[in-house]
């Protein structure tokens, strides 16, 4: 089934890791998607790899929403150069404007408010409370272990299979590709 994707929710890092192709793909990924003239909507950070993924989404014209915590906001953490930022009083309440606001999550690597946001996602998914794809883009394998661990948990019967759940791509030309099929 195609479907329009105006709008993508980017869950990574605040932190940029020590691999500096984590940067260059969340920049790119960014970029891509303000080329397309899709909107991205992430967590609001102007640092690490959440900054980076604004900031390549700003280098091509695009449209950026941020949200994020009051608590954080107030650290100075928050992005001052998109279009739009909202701050909320708690991470549930972000994570609720994160996945109302989008069509599909692209998940970067991150930490563990990165792997909050996508299982998450993937129990409203899974629940029925959502229908939204999931494409995890599994850098230099950086998600290889959790999605053996999923395949595991399928394995005995305790949840979906991964492939049921989400596509796993390895660059941004995929990502490229996997929106003009789903356009």
């Amino acid at each position: 089934m195609k479907y329009r994707i105006k709008s993508v929710c980017v869950f990574c890092g605040a932190r940029e890791g020590t691999s500096p192709v984590f940067r260059e793909t969340a920049f790119e990924s960014g970029r891509l998607l303000g080329k397309k003239g899709i909107k991205l909507v992430y967590g609001g950070s102007r640092d690490g790899l959440m900054g980076a993924a604004a900031d390549g989404a700003l280098a091509a014209g695009g449209e950026v929403l941020g949200v994020l915590p009051q608590k954080l906001a107030s650290k100075e953490l928050a992005h001052t150069k998109i279009q739009q930022l909202l701050t909320v009083d708690s991470m549930a309440r972000r994570k609720d404007i994160l996945m109302n606001e989008s069509d599909l999550f692209l998940i970067l690597p991150g930490g563990l408010g990165t792997l909050d946001e996508l299982f998450e996602v993937l129990t409203a998914n899974t629940l029925g409370f959502s229908d939204k794809p999931v494409v995890i883009l599994n850098i230099d394998g950086f998600y290889s272990g959790l999605i053996d661990w999923l395949e595991k948990i399928a394995e005995f019967g305790l949840s979906r299979h991964p492939r049921d759940l989400f596509a796993v791509i390895t660059d941004v030309a995929s990502l490229d590709s996997l929106i003009e099929r789903n356009t």
